[in-house]
């Protein structure tokens, strides 16, 4: 089994507005999730302090195990 990593763009106290799936399969779990905090922060960083403040963003992960299908 493989993983691949959804990040949330969510507003606090609200719901999700948008998500994105990496194009990235994982063959741990653990890659996966320690990409999905370094992405997260990473994509925190690029919305800007002000843009993040103001509009109360957050990013958010999941990491869903793929199925390999051996052919």
């Amino acid at each position: 089994m493989t993983y691949v990593l959804t990040l949330f763009l969510c507003i606090a106290g609200q719901d999700c507005i948008s998500q994105k799936t990496l194009p990235i399969e994982y063959p741990k779990y653990y890659d996966c999730v320690s990409d999905g905090y370094i992405t997260a922060y990473s994509s925190l960083m690029k919305l800007g302090v002000e843009n993040v403040e103001q509009n109360k963003y957050l990013v958010t992960f999941k990491c869903r195990g793929v199925k390999n299908e051996n052919i």
